[in-house]
């Protein structure tokens, strides 16, 4: 799907798709790794495949003649935070698969005491990643909804300074001349 980054719509479609990947994205008590690997590649490749696409537009319109079009400038650091988000979401999803590789490799090794600690602390840096997704997919999401409502929406001016009439009077000027009493 093409971003047109002027466009409130359109951004708010790229949320709705970075949402939409918290779905499912969970680990229930009697998971195995084979399915937690696969609910966190899947979702380790639709954001990839997102962050190139936003990449590919920000490299565009960054490095091509700078627009004087508000909306289109502030669509542009939407979708960099954007990126950055999905960037952070997909760490949290690198290190969920690492971990399922660790347990994948020491899974036909014999029991022991050490081992199954390793293995618990392995389940328990999964948990704490896949909170970590979600978390970061779903700021991702707000963020960029809240940018695709100041989308199109003027810019604040600076407050004004306080109109003369409002200001409190200056001093009247002392005078230092004599003053003479008049003649009678």
């Amino acid at each position: 799907m093409p971003i047109y980054v002027r466009h409130p719509d359109n951004l708010r479609t790229v949320a709705r798709e970075i949402r939409d990947l918290t779905t499912g994205l969970d680990v229930p008590e009697h998971s195995t790794a084979e399915m937690v690997a696969y609910t966190a590649g899947a979702r380790l490749k639709a954001l990839g495949r997102m962050a190139e696409e936003m990449s590919d537009l920000l490299l565009y319109r960054l490095t091509g003649p700078l627009s004087t079009d508000r909306a289109e400038l502030r669509g542009n650091t939407a979708l960099a935070t954007a990126t950055s988000g999905c960037v952070q979401a997909m760490s949290s999803l690198s290190e969920i698969l690492r971990q399922v590789a660790f347990l994948n490799e020491h899974a036909r090794l014999p029991p022991s005491p050490d081992l199954a600690d390793a293995r618990d602390a392995a389940w328990s840096v999964i948990h704490d990643h896949v909170e970590e997704a979600r978390t970061a997919l779903h700021d991702t999401a707000d963020q960029l909804n809240s940018d695709a409502r100041r989308l199109v929406q003027p810019p604040r001016r600076p407050a004004a300074s306080t109109p003369q009439a409002q200001c409190p009077p200056a001093p009247a000027p002392l005078s230092t001349a004599v003053r003479r009493r008049p003649a009678l």
